[in-house]
């Protein structure tokens, strides 16, 4: 399907690269890009061992995280923090940012990119800002203090009673038994992308009907497995999966197990206030007999 532009991505389709910019013990493990056919979406994990350091530097596209193990210190404009496993930030288009792992094991995070880097070679998709030093310490994220600047944080005791589907773009049964904590959106500044927990609690039938969006989504599984269709296509996905829905593509996914399934998700552009989710049932083809 042409039009559909799609892409189901498993872990260990990954290879693990070093960065460009210099950093000292950084891989990074490429999991969405142009060659999935993404436009506003660009994902990857990033694995920085013990000791390692990303020296300061700023991108021309928003770019924000979510701590998936270890620990390490991020440096992000004027604040530092320690983040460990459930730790979630975001760095704004053009702000300087850092990191660094005093810590005796490896930090991994998901990392979420928009829009897609340009890769002409004409402008600097990462470019280092001299005198922008990586932090070694800083306090830990506090979850009940939402004046934190760029970061937050997210656990189990978070995840609201699940229900019908309460978002920009969509508010409705087409999407139900689900459970959403918003983590990177316009709250903590982010402008062409957002960033979310989405959990399923087991059911019978799909708990989001095949549905699409006039923008480009992901889906990073973490938790237990699902039944999907995506593209027209059947499919299951389990945690270290990730899932990329082009604009118009249609997908719609419930839990495949007896264990609540879990996916980090981000949007971009962001969702419109309305008409952001257009359900297949609702627009059938014409039949040829008119």
């Amino acid at each position: 399907m042409p039009n559909e532009p799609h892409a189901i991505v498993r872990a260990s389709d990954t290879t693990a690269e070093t960065c460009e910019i210099g950093a000292e013990g950084l891989s990074v493990s490429r999991m969405l890009g142009p060659e999935h056919g993404a436009v506003h979406l660009a994902a990857a994990t990033s694995r920085l061992g013990a000791g390692g350091e990303v020296p300061g530097h700023e991108h021309p596209f928003e770019e924000s995280f979510f701590m998936l193990s270890g620990r390490a210190v991020a440096t992000i404009a004027d604040v530092s923090y320690e983040l460990g496993e459930g730790d979630f930030g975001f760095a704004p288009l053009g702000v300087p940012h850092a990191w660094s792992n005093p810590f005796g094991e490896a930090a991994e995070w998901l990392r979420v990119r928009a829009p897609v880097p340009r890769t002409d070679g004409r402008t600097a998709s990462s470019r280092i800002v001299a005198g922008f030093e990586a932090a070694t310490s800083g306090p830990t994220v506090d979850p009940k203090a939402p004046h934190q600047r760029f970061v937050g944080h997210f656990d189990d005791s978070q995840v609201p009673p699940p229900g019908p589907i309460v978002m920009p773009g969509y508010r409705g049964y087409g999407i139900n038994n689900v459970s959403i904590r918003m983590m990177v959106d316009e709250f903590i500044g982010a402008e062409h992308h957002t960033l979310f927990i989405v959990q399923f609690e087991p059911a019978e039938v799909f708990s989001a009907r095949e549905h699409f969006h006039p923008f480009e989504e992901l889906y990073y599984f973490t938790h237990g497995a699902a039944d999907g269709i995506v593209g027209g296509e059947p499919c299951r996905v389990e945690a270290g999966d990730l899932v990329f829905a082009g604009v118009n593509t249609t997908h719609g996914f419930t839990n495949a197990g007896d264990v609540p399934v879990r996916w980090i998700e981000a949007q971009a552009p962001k969702p419109t206030a309305r008409h952001g989710t257009l359900f297949v049932h609702d627009w059938p083809a014409e039949s040829p007999t008119g």
